[in-house]
């Protein structure tokens, strides 16, 4: 059994794509949009949005979509946590994400990490970038 995350966007979710494959190398493992979901689940003027997405990082999944009928609420009361090869992949990382967001702690050295910071992005998602070894 397996938990995976599921985010949920505005209308932007290609551009949160988009940003997540540059900025930390996920790649897209699927991609439908609502011009191909059914008839009754399609928004009007919205069949570009994405439908579901599932993205690797490394080795974990997670998933994604546009969420047009705005059910999805606020992200808030969790964060991603990146464990990252390096203290320059934390800050690479971090600038990365940082495009149009805030970097709510810059990277430092922590008690529990060797580089660690906190980002979050413009679609409000929050990341922890830790390299501990």
């Amino acid at each position: 059994m397996d938990v995976c995350t599921y985010l949920f966007f505005d209308g932007d979710c290609q551009e949160a794509i988009n940003l997540y494959g540059n900025a930390i190398g996920a790649t897209v493992q699927h991609l439908t949009r609502f011009d191909e979901a059914p008839e009754f689940l399609r928004p009007p003027n919205g069949n570009h949005l994405v439908f579901h997405a599932t993205l690797r990082i490394g080795s974990t999944i997670i998933n994604l979509s546009d969420d047009p009928v705005k059910e999805r609420g606020k992200f808030g009361g969790f964060a991603l946590l990146l464990h990252l090869n390096s203290e320059e992949d934390v800050d690479r990382v971090t600038e990365g994400l940082a495009h149009g967001g805030t970097v709510d702690l810059p990277p430092e050295t922590t008690m529990w990490a060797k580089r660690y910071a906190i980002v979050t992005d413009k679609f409000g998602v929050v990341w922890k970038l830790q390299f501990s070894c």
